[in-house]
Order: C-alpha cells, then sequence, then structure tokens
C-alpha cells in the first residue's frame, strides 16, 4: 500500500545568518528567511505545503544560564500556525550559547577545538534531554514534526565540516576524519584498541585505519539514534525524520545505512531523509546518492524522504521530482524559490502524487569499504585510491539500462543480499566482503561487473511504484511526467 506523503519547506531566521558569507546571500535568493511573509505563506498552501520546518539553536534560546527566550522562535511558530499548516521543528542544540562549558569536538591534528559539542561527551546527550524536555513542555501539542538532529554543523550524524555563515558557526572548523582529540573520545578508542590516537594520524595499515574509521561511525550514528530516542520520549505523537548529507560519506565520519539502522533499532517510524535532491544535476547520477539512503530505508523498516540541498535550477527541477518518485519517498522537502521555479505542472503532481516503494531484482555495491580507506589517505597523505566521481558515474551508466538498488558492506553483512537475483560490482570485491558474495553465488546469485545482459533495455522504462507516467530520455536527462490515478506498473516511453 502506499504511504501518506508529505510536503514539506523551511524558514531560516535572518538573525542566524552571517552576511558577509555568499551562502547566507544564497539562503536568502531562495527565499528561506522570507518565506514566512504573508504573500508567500499563502503561496506555499497553494503549492500543496503542508508542514513547515523551523529552526531553533540553544545559541539564542539559552543567552543567559535558565533565562530563556522565545521571541523569535515564537513569532515565526504563531505566522505558520496562523496559515493552518503544521509546525516542523530542527533544533540545533549542539550549538552552546557562549556561557556554557561543555566538551567540544577537538582536532587531533591542530589541537583547537570548535564551539560544537561532542558525541563522545555523555553530558552532551545529557544537554539535549533537558532542551527536549523543556521545549515539549511548551510545544509538544503544537510540533507535528522533529528532526532528529545530532552532532554536525547542520544536525546531521558527521564530524564537523568548517561551515562559516550562521552567526554562531565555529571558528575552527573543518573536513576531516581527525576530530577525535576530546578526552571522551580518546577514553572510548582506548576501549576497542591499543594503538595511541595520535599514531592514528600517520598509520597506512589497512586493518587500523578501518578500525578508526569504523568507530567514528560507530560513535556518531549510536549518537544519532540515542538522540531518537530522547525526542521520542518527549513527542512522543510527532513524526520524526534524520537528515542524511553528503555524497561521499566516510570523509565526514558517517555511514547512512549504520545511522538508519541504529535508528531503526529503536523504533522504525521514521523517515530517512536524503539531503542532496538532484545534487548532481541529472537523474541517472543523482539517483545513486538518493538510493543509497532509500534503499537502506526499506532493507531496516524506515521510509525514505528527500530534500534539495539549497538551490534547484528551473531546468533541474523535474529530475529532482523524478528522483523522489523512483525511491519511493513519502516526504518531500523543498524551498521555497525551488517550488516556484519549477512550474506549475510539476507543482500540480507533487500535490497530488502517491508514492509507492520501487521493487527491484538488482543490487550495485557501493564501495564503502574503499571509500574509508580512500577518506583516511586523503586526509593524512593526500593519496587517492578510489575515484568516487568515476564509480558515481558509471552506476549512472547502469541505471540506463536497469534499476537497482545499493547496498554496502553492512547491509550485504546483514543478509540483505537474500532479497535479489543479481548484484553488480564496478568495484574490486575487497576482501572483508569475499565470502558473502561466494554464499550469494553459490545460492544462484548472478555478480557482473556489467550490466548490460540484464536486459535488453531500449528506452522504455517500466515502474511498479508511482502512480505517474514518466519519460525519461537518456540523452539530454529531460523528463515529461503526467499524473495518472493509481499505484501500478505502467511504462513511459522516450
Amino acid at each position: 500500500m502506499p504511504s501518506p506523503f508529505h510536503y514539506h519547506t523551511r524558514h531560516i531566521p535572518i538573525e542566524h545568518l552571517k552576511l558577509t558569507t555568499q551562502t547566507a546571500h544564497k539562503v536568502i535568493k531562495n527565499g528561506l528567511t522570507t518565506c514566512l511573509d504573508p504573500d508567500k505563506i499563502s503561496k506555499l498552501v497553494d503549492m500543496g505545503i503542508d508542514t513547515i520546518e523551523l529552526r531553533l539553536v540553544w545559541w539564542e534560546l539559552e543567552k543567559k544560564k535558565n533565562q530563556f527566550d522565545w521571541s523569535r522562535f515564537e513569532r515565526d511558530l504563531d505566522r505558520v500556525v496562523k496559515a493552518g499548516l503544521k509546525v516542523g521543528l530542527m533544533a540545533w542544540f549542539n550549538h552552546p550559547p557562549s556561557w556554557h562549558k561543555g566538551v567540544n569536538f577537538k582536532c587531533l591534528r591542530h589541537g583547537f577545538e570548535t564551539t560544537t559539542l561532542s558525541p563522545w561527551a555523555p553530558q552532551t546527550l545529557d544537554n539535549f534531554d533537558r532542551l527536549y524536555e523543556i521545549v515539549s513542555q511548551r510545544y509538544a501539542n503544537i510540533v507535528d514534526f522533529v528532526y532528529v538532529t545530532s552532532c554536525g554543523d547542520f544536525g546531521e550524524p558527521v564530524l564537523p565540516q568548517g561551515v562559516e555563515h550562521y552567526t554562531f558557526s565555529s571558528p575552527h572548523s573543518h573536513g576531516g576524519l581527525f576530530w577525535t582529540g576530546d578526552e571522551y573520545a580518546q577514553k572510548q578508542w582506548k576501549t576497542i584498541s591499543d594503538i595511541c590516537m595520535t599514531d592514528i594520524l600517520t598509520t597506512q595499515d589497512r586493518a587500523t585505519i578501518l578500525q578508526y574509521v569504523n568507530f567514528i561511525e560507530e560513535s556518531t550514528a549510536q549518537f544519532t539514534a540515542d538522540c531518537y530516542q530522547t525526542i521520542r520520549n518527549h513527542f512522543p505523537k510527532s513524526r520524526y525524520a534524520v537528515p542524511l548529507g553528503f555524497v561521499e560519506e566516510a570523509n565526514n565520519g558517517h555511514s547512512k545505512s549504520l545511522v538508519i539502522k541504529k535508528m531503526a533499532e529503536v523504533s522504525p517510524d521514521f523517515t530517512a531523509r536524503w539531503t542532496g535532491m538532484a545534487e548532481l544535476r541529472n537523474f541517472g547520477k543523482s539517483n545513486v546518492p538518493a538510493n543509497r539512503v532509500s534503499a537502506a530505508a526499506r532493507f531496516y523498516g524506515a521510509k525514505f524522504g528527500e530534500e534539495a540541498a539549497l538551490i534547484i535550477e528551473a531546468e533541474n527541477a523535474k529530475n529532482a521530482l523524478y528522483e523522489c518518485i523512483a525511491n519511493g519517498a513519502t516526504m518531500l522537502h523543498n524551498d521555497f524559490m525551488n517550488i516556484t521555479k519549477s512550474g506549475d505542472d510539476n507543482i500540480s503532481l507533487a500535490k497530488n502524487i502517491t508514492f509507492c516503494p520501487p521493487i527491484t531484482n538488482t543490487a550495485l555495491l557501493w564501495p564503502d569499504i574503499d571509500e574509508k580507506i580512500n577518506a583516511f589517505m586523503l586526509d593524512g597523505t593526500g593519496q587517492e585510491l578510489l575515484n568516487f566521481h568515476q564509480f558515481i558515474n558509471q552506476a549512472a551508466e547502469v541505471r540506463k539500462h536497469t534499476n537497482y538498488d545499493i547496498v554496502d558492506s553492512r547491509m550485504i553483512q546483514d543478509g540483505i543480499l537474500n532479497k535479489y537475483e543479481n548484484l553488480i560490482n564496478l568495484t574490486p570485491i575487497p576482501d572483508e566482503l569475499e565470502c558473502y558474495i561466494n554464499v550469494f553465488k553459490n545460492q544462484g546469485g548472478e555478480v557482473q561487473t556489467s550490466p548490460q545482459y540484464l536486459t535488453d533495455w531500449n528506452g522504455l522504462y517500466e515502474t511498479n511504484h508511482a502512480n505517474c507516467v514518466s519519460t525519461y530520455n537518456t540523452k539530454n536527462q529531460s523528463i515529461d511526467i503526467s499524473s495518472v490515478s493509481s499505484c501500478h506498473p505502467i511504462h513511459g516511453m522516450t
């Protein structure tokens, strides 16, 4: 049965932005600071939006200890409620006020701290619990939707990224894997390894590299699951979603499938929301990271949703919507100007479509083990072992021949290959997966490096998971979509 569909947008207070940065002006250009103005919020209703997500940052909420200023948040919340729309909450409690002396991320290489809280420090979750309790006492009956925000600059389950365009952005922040310098991170590392943390910086031992990157991914995923449990405790009647961004994962310290798995162990009643809809600017490429999230969500029992990372040009808008259809999204998030640029037909379709989960008998291996080694080596020595963009391009070419689900090493170890007849592998199979692949082949599964044998694909696209006719022209990535009434197998012709 198709799942209910929710159409979201967001508001970012201009008070949060550092207006000397280019990104801040992109936020303004895309209508994020003004979408609650009376003339614009009425358009959102007409466009089919049902939920507006509001920001709440600890940095602004509690400027002095135990003294809370709700004025800006209530100003925005009141506008949403008066428009008859549902209220979504994205709380960034990992950005504390200046008076708070907590344990922050610490750079192992430089010795500097960020101003964002460490997921390894137990008091971080304690602070989140306290703040969610206070917020829920005021708004539990008003907030319909809550993002499960975590330790990253944007609330995602990642390491610091060097975000600069907010007034509370950290002065020392950058990408990379070496954010494990705080005392609690090092203490937890010592429970699994005798290797000194500083020696990690120069190691080239494969087993040590994988142990270190897995340690980070396990930590960010578990912290996110703990945040999810905390939010469920205080907002038991809300809908939930976790924001998952970045095409490349390992160099950000997270595994999307692991985050989804850990959260599903708490409860699968959430949406795994990919932040990057149409980001790679054509369907074939953009579908790869989107399917990475949607396949993991379906496997572990969660729902799937999408958000545009920021600006989508008009010519890319249909790619974005088609990506949602192809991956069975039950939630679409888009910014005000993106929606208005997508055209009346697209808006009408997004308002009325019902999304159903895709079905395929083919899996494609995401090279997450190679990606971990690659991310570590690039961060430490500048050596590149995996051409990640080449992998994306090759996977996009495969999509011209057959639909597929992206699977990774953890999903394979959890038995996902039992769902498929074919496995496409575009990179060498790592030693860690050989035994699982052999079992798959012994049970009749086909493993191929080329997809051509799977189908005589000739320009027809068949789907059993969307109530629309979808035409995808692979030569110019153009898409035509027209609505039909029910969810059943249909064809689109190029």
